[in-house]
C-alpha cells in the first residue's frame, strides 16, 4: 500500500509539472508593464512611445505604462532599461543613435545593444529629406555635386548637432560622393531649419516630420529622399537613385528591446504582438501622420538590422573622425 502510495504521489508530482509549464508561459503578462523612454516627455521618441504602448496594451490587456528617463543623452534611460530585471515587464524604445552610433561615438558605454538586449521588433523608420533654400543654389541632388567639387568647402550644411541624424547623413553622403562640405551644427534640428530658410546656410538632411510644413509653404526646396522608396508625403520628390545616386539610402529607425535574458516565451510573446501593431492600420496612419512608417520587424530582422547598421556607423565614424561636442 505504501509502495502505491508513493508511486501515486510521484506521478501525480510529474502530471502537476507537466501542467503547470504551459501555464506559466500563459502567464505573462499578469501586471503592468513598463516602456521606457530614454528622452523627455514631448518630442518625436516621446510620442511614438505613448502610441505603441497603447497598441501594445490593447494586445497584451495589461497596462503599459511609458516611463520617461531622460539624462545623458538617452545613454542613462537606456542603461537603466539594459539591468532591469529580464522578466519582460521592463521593455524600452531605442532609436539608431542609442542602439547602433553611440558604440563608437562613447569608448565607456555602459551598455551593448546585442549583448545586452534582446531585440524584439524594428517598429518603426522615418525617412529623411535633403533640403536647401527654394531661390538659391542648390536645386538638384547633381547641382550641389557640381558646386561643391568646383569649390570645395564653399557650400555648408546643418545639422541638429555633431553626431546627430543629419550629420552622419551627410557625412556619408560627402564620402559616398568625394565632396568636401562646411559642418555647421546647431542645437537640434528646429534652429538649422530656421538658418536654411535664412538663407544662412546652403542644405541639410532634415527628418520629413521636422521640414514637411516648412516645404509645403514654399520656404524650403525638398530635393531628394535617401531611401528606396518616395515618401507617401513627399511624392513628387525623388529618390537618391532617381536622382542619379545610386547606392546611397539613410534613415531613422526605432527598435524596441529588452533585456537580454528575457525567458523565449516572452520575446516570442512580445515578438508576435509588434508585428502586428506594425501592420496595424491605425498604427500605420498614426505613424504616417508623424512623418514616420511603421514597421514591425521581427526579433531577428532587427537583430540584423542593428549589427548591420552598427559596422555601417562605425565604420564612418572611424573615417571621418566624427566626434560629439
Amino acid at each position: 500500500m505504501q509502495a502505491f502510495k508513493n508511486t501515486f504521489r510521484a506521478a501525480t508530482a510529474a502530471l502537476a509539472l507537466i501542467m503547470a509549464a504551459p501555464v506559466s508561459a500563459q502567464e505573462y503578462p499578469n501586471r503592468p508593464v513598463r516602456l521606457i523612454c530614454p528622452y523627455a516627455a514631448g518630442g518625436l521618441t516621446d510620442i511614438l512611445a505613448r502610441t505603441v504602448a497603447q497598441e501594445l496594451s490593447r494586445r497584451l490587456g495589461q497596462p503599459v505604462i511609458v516611463e520617461n528617463r531622460a539624462g545623458g543623452g538617452g545613454i542613462a534611460g537606456t542603461d537603466f532599461a539594459a539591468k532591469a530585471a529580464p522578466d519582460g515587464y521592463t521593455l524600452t524604445l531605442a532609436g539608431q543613435g542609442l542602439a547602433s552610433v553611440n558604440t563608437s561615438l562613447y569608448p565607456h558605454l555602459p551598455y551593448d545593444t546585442l549583448r545586452d538586449f534582446k531585440p524584439l521588433s524594428h517598429i518603426a523608420k522615418f525617412s529623411l529629406v535633403l533640403v536647401g533654400h527654394p531661390r538659391r543654389a542648390p536645386e538638384s541632388v547633381s547641382d550641389l555635386i557640381h558646386l561643391a567639387r568646383k569649390n570645395p568647402d564653399a557650400l555648408s550644411y546643418g545639422s541638429a548637432g555633431n553626431a546627430s541624424t543629419a550629420h552622419l547623413a551627410m557625412e556619408m553622403f560627402k564620402e559616398h560622393n568625394g565632396l568636401s562640405l562646411l559642418h555647421v551644427p546647431f542645437k537640434g534640428e528646429s534652429a538649422a531649419l530656421m538658418e536654411l530658410v535664412a538663407g544662412r546656410i546652403d542644405s541639410m538632411f532634415a527628418t520629413v516630420g521636422g521640414s514637411l510644413a516648412l516645404i509645403r509653404s514654399g520656404k524650403l526646396r525638398a530635393i531628394a529622399i535617401p531611401d528606396d522608396a518616395r515618401n507617401p508625403l513627399l511624392a513628387d520628390v525623388p529618390t537618391m537613385r532617381e536622382a542619379g545616386i545610386e547606392d546611397f539610402n539613410v534613415f531613422g529607425w526605432y527598435v524596441v528591446l529588452a533585456p537580454a535574458n528575457v525567458p523565449q516565451h516572452v520575446a516570442d510573446r512580445l515578438g508576435k504582438e509588434f508585428m502586428a501593431i506594425g501592420s496595424d492600420p491605425g498604427f500605420r496612419k498614426a505613424m504616417l501622420e508623424r512623418g514616420m512608417q511603421a514597421v514591425g520587424s521581427s526579433a531577428a530582422e532587427a537583430a540584423q538590422m542593428i549589427e548591420k547598421e552598427t559596422g555601417r556607423w562605425a565604420a564612418l565614424v572611424k573615417k571621418t573622425g566624427i566626434a560629439l561636442d
